[in-house]
């Protein structure tokens, strides 16, 4: 029963992650098609490059409600089987979430790099762990001003902090290890930042404010 439970929290938790925020938001809400764009990556990055940075609000919102219903659905079916095991539910959508964000099919895997996925994925896990991720983030964003580096910070923090926090019984361990995973994927899809960090090129947040793009015609 729970193999196959596991499949299908699988099947669904990829396909939701392989679903493109910004090129929904800019294709039905906004009636542009960006997917031709920069190689045929469209990230959030892209997105607000050409719609503002008010708009790049929207995808993460966006992201967090895929990744929302993603966990929700891990949870509930993991609460088949008896007592079940619903954080593990949470954690392995989480994870199956952020290689469908990472690795699309439909877009030759070329997606984006998980890591509002998994941050929903840990606060719905446990809030304790949520606080601590967020944390992170925020001071090492602030300090350093790179986001690269502290989405890699937050995404370690969260390892560290679900083998401290989440109560999964007997499957501590696994939840530990299907965050670790993640934390892996991340830092391999972050694997040109970390690069350009070492080199002193890695571009700051720009905190003024984002300058609207005028879209054209020709350019899709």
């Amino acid at each position: 029963m729970i193999p196959l439970l596991l499949i299908l929290i699988a099947a669904v938790s990829y396909f939701l992650g392989t679903l493109s925020s910004p090129i929904l938001l800019a294709k039905y809400v906004l009636h542009k098609d960006i997917s031709r764009q920069n190689r045929g990556i469209v990230n959030y990055h892209v997105f607000v490059r050409n719609f503002g940075r008010n708009w790049g609000l929207a995808v993460v919102g966006a992201d967090i409600v895929k990744s929302v219903i993603a966990c929700v659905i891990g949870m509930l079916l993991m609460r088949i089987p008896g007592q079940g095991f619903p954080v593990i539910g949470i954690l392995f959508a989480g994870f199956c979430l952020v290689l469908g964000d990472m690795y699309p099919i439909q877009r030759k895997f070329r997606g984006g790099k998980g890591v509002i996925c998994l941050f929903t994925t840990l606060w719905l896990a446990d809030w304790r762990v949520g606080i601590f991720v967020t944390g992170i983030f925020i001071a090492v964003l602030a300090l350093s001003q790179f986001m690269s580096l502290a989405s890699l910070c937050g995404s370690l923090t969260g390892v560290v902090a679900t083998w401290i926090f989440v109560d999964a019984e007997q499957l501590k361990g696994l939840a530990g290890l299907l965050v670790l995973f993640s934390f892996l994927f991340i830092v391999w899809r972050h694997r040109g930042n970390i690069s350009k960090l070492i080199a002193k090129r890695e571009p700051k947040v720009n905190w003024g404010k984002a300058p609207e793009s005028k879209l054209r015609e020709d350019r899709f």
